[in-house]
């Protein structure tokens, strides 16, 4: 942390004429509970005190720009952190701005899809939150960006990949097996295994906007931290099988992949329509030992897919009271793999969306939320999310809101992972 808060100085050492400094921030008390699992080794409720804080400087063509957030949970000490999402300095230049190179901690949002996010991969990410929007880390980035027509080429190299941010084995958002993870693993080969963090990376993409139209092309060459494999590396025979050589060592495993993908919006009169996609080429020699069941592993590695999700949004105002819906619809599918490769690969596998964002345009900011995910091919397994947020002063705001997870049995994939931890929640935010 101490590191990253180095671009401090620049703040100082800028002059002060003719530049622009502004800062916001947020504290939120958080409250949570879950349904009832009847087991004395996990946390059926959680109060937590959550802080978000940004500061921004500009002079000329320089940008300096820090932000991040805390977290400290009065019972899962797992769930304390503090966290960089952007702490950077950028300069544009040449002939009319052009040109620009950035350097520090990076956060990086490349969907504007509701739920699904195939093209928004390179950030780790907060696996203890809402599966289909978590939060991120910042990525260590040396960026150049090039302005082309109406958009921009940028160039990426990420000299560092940060860990996720995984639940604890108390904690009701997902599932450990019973043990505490160890540290990552970054898979680069066939036998090619290393704990550090300093794996290189590199991206290029293109954006462009044409009228109504906004797309943008990619090509990456980085880790996968979307679909990690939990497993173990070494392994026994043991009765004609193969068993961990430690079961303590339980550890999310990362595959260097080879990744292409893009995103497209096109407003067409009332209507926003989406599409965002990836394939993904795993360098795959190497299998992680992986768990079917408690007492049973096999060896494997991620395999080659596609990945494709389409959105439709529309919006609807009622002029008689003034008040404005959304009414949203997604779809996803990975492509490629067989039917139960996919559900080793991801949670939302082949899963449908029906959403509706209700906005009363009241002078208190009310909006009700509403989304149904239902797996296509598992019929049997749902998500439900239900919320209501409301200002109570230009500084005060409150969210409160249900999650509720149904799948027909507990399993360690899709759905099943969350089977009986659903959940109610209030939040209650100060920004300043």
């Amino acid at each position: 942390m101490m590191n990253k808060l180095l671009l401090l100085p620049f703040l100082i050492l800028c002059p002060l004429s003719h530049a622009d400094f502004s800062d916001q921030g947020e504290i939120t008390f958080e409250s949570r509970k879950f349904e009832n699992d009847n087991s004395r080794l996990t946390y059926d409720d959680n109060l937590a005190l959550f802080t978000r804080a940004q500061l921004k400087y500009i002079s000329g063509g320089f940008t300096a720009a820090l932000r991040g957030y805390g977290r400290v949970d009065s019972k899962d000490k797992d769930r304390n952190h503090l966290v960089v999402e952007d702490a950077y300095g950028s300069y544009i230049f040449g002939d009319e701005g052009r040109f620009k190179l950035l350097a520090g901690w990076k956060l990086f949002n490349w969907s504007a899809m509701e739920a699904f996010h195939p093209a928004d991969v390179v950030n780790s990410k907060n696996f203890d939150g809402e599966i289909e929007n978590l939060e991120k880390k910042g990525e260590l980035t040396l960026e150049g960006e090039f302005v082309v027509g109406d958009g921009t080429l940028n160039l990426y190299f990420w000299p560092r990949v940060e860990s996720p941010i995984f639940p604890s084995s108390r904690s009701r958002t997902g599932v450990n097996f019973g043990v505490e993870f160890q540290d990552s693993v970054w898979v680069d080969g066939t036998d090619t295994q290393s704990n550090s963090s300093w794996q290189s990376q590199w991206g290029i993409r293109f954006n462009q906007t044409i009228g109504d139209l906004d797309f943008s092309l990619q090509y990456l060459d980085h880790f996968d931290r979307v679909h990690p494999l939990l497993g173990y590396s070494n392994g026994i025979s043991f009765g004609g099988s193969e068993v961990p050589s430690n079961q303590l060592e339980l550890r999310p495993h990362f595959y260097r992949v080879k990744e292409v993908g893009g995103t497209l919006s096109y407003g067409y009169e009332d209507y926003l329509i989406k599409a965002e996609g990836s394939y993904r080429e795993y360098e795959d020699e190497f299998q992680t030992l992986t768990p079917i069941t408690t007492t049973s592993f096999e060896r494997r590695s991620p395999k080659d897919h596609g990945e494709l999700a389409l959105g439709l949004e529309r919006i609807v105002s009622f002029d008689s009271v003034e008040h404005e819906a959304t009414i949203i619809f997604e779809v996803t599918s990975i492509l490629g793999p067989t039917k139960i490769e996919r559900r080793k690969l991801s949670t939302f596998q082949r899963d449908a969306l029906l959403g509706l964002r209700y906005n009363f345009n009241d002078f208190m900011g009310s909006e009700l939320f509403f989304s149904y995910i239902q797996d296509i091919e598992y019929t049997d397994e749902r998500l439900i999310n239900l919320s209501f947020t409301r200002r109570l002063s230009d500084q005060w705001k409150y969210k409160i809101g249900t999650r509720l997870y149904q799948a027909k049995e507990n399993g360690f994939y899709g759905l099943q992972v969350y089977k009986g931890d659903s959940q109610g929640y209030l939040n209650i935010s100060r920004f300043f």
